[in-house]
């Protein structure tokens, strides 16, 4: 029996056939990726949000760039199931050339982009209501003024009271004639000092002038006038002395014009010292202004 060598001739050309077959696959593999080295292009695409609820307007963030996409390579095909062997061998089969790859458009179109939509206006604020006034309040109403009562009608004084009242009226006028008289006396008073003052005053001008006659008197006397005086000189000087009539300054004040006459009344006061005592003593000057005319009688 030759059985198993015709197993043995039938399984050497399943074998070469499987050996043909993953050499193909191999280089079908081999140049379609060196095919596609180059870049793949890229392909936009422009994603739709779903339209979201109503919201307020946000700023609007710039689209993120979509990432390119992988090109799909082609799917290796499935190995092919070895069939039975035929009877004879089959002829030397030459591998057909490789299918061309698909040419892909070099420009991706880009996918319309969505309008934007208008963004919502923000509506606008009410205005707030003026608020109420508040009603003026009303006015108080004025109180009735109370009515005046009546002014009880006035009695009639009493005896007593008529008694009393004459003597408080009696007792007013007295005081008044006393204060009256008062007054009267206080003035007979003042007039009276007054009276006196002026006398005393007279008396003591009187006095004074009859001081001073003296001593003018006495200079007068020691006075040895120029010769060629004539006319009415007078000169005026101030005299210190002591408590007893010494004289101890004598100084010009006003003169007569006359040098050799100044000079020689200057000299008749000191040859009159002492100078004669005033009556009063209250009269008594430490100081004296004094004027001499020496030619008048």
């Amino acid at each position: 029996m030759r059985y198993p060598a015709a197993r043995e001739s039938g399984k050497w050309p399943s074998v070469l056939l499987t050996v043909l077959v993953h050499g193909l696959l191999a280089a079908f593999l081999f140049y379609g990726i060196h095919w596609q080295a180059r870049p793949p292009a890229v392909i936009e695409v422009g994603l739709v949000p779903a339209i979201p609820a109503p919201q307020p307007p946000e700023p609007v963030a710039a689209k993120p760039e979509p990432a390119p996409q992988p090109e799909p390579q082609p799917e290796p095909k499935p190995e092919p199931v070895p069939e039975p062997p035929p009877p004879p061998p089959p002829p030397r089969v030459k591998p057909p050339p490789p299918p061309p790859p698909p040419v892909k458009p070099e420009i991706a179109q880009k996918a319309p982009e969505p309008e934007p939509k208008p963004e919502p206006k923000p509506e606008p604020k009410p205005k707030p209501e003026p608020k109420p006034k508040p009603e003026p309040k009303p006015e108080p109403k004025p109180k009735p003024e109370p009515k005046p009562k009546p002014a009880p009608k006035p009695k009639g004084p009493t005896p007593e009271e008529r008694a009393a009242r004459a003597e408080q009226k009696r007792m007013q006028e007295l005081l008044a004639r006393e204060a009256e008289m008062a007054r009267q006396q206080a003035l007979l008073r003042q007039e009276a000092l007054r009276a006196a003052d002026a006398q005393q005053a007279a008396l003591r001008s009187r006095a004074a002038a009859d001081y001073a006659a003296r001593i003018q008197a006495k200079v007068k006397g020691n006075i040895v006038l120029p010769p060629g005086t004539q006319g009415d000189p007078s000169a005026l000087f101030q005299v210190d002395q002591l408590p007893d009539g010494t004289v101890i300054a004598v100084r010009l004040e006003r003169s007569s014009g006359s040098p050799a006459l100044d000079s020689a009344i200057e000299r008749a006061i000191h040859r009159s010292s002492p100078l004669p005592k005033p009556t009063d003593s209250s009269l008594f000057r430490r100081t004296l202004d004094l004027t001499f005319w020496p030619l008048r009688n």
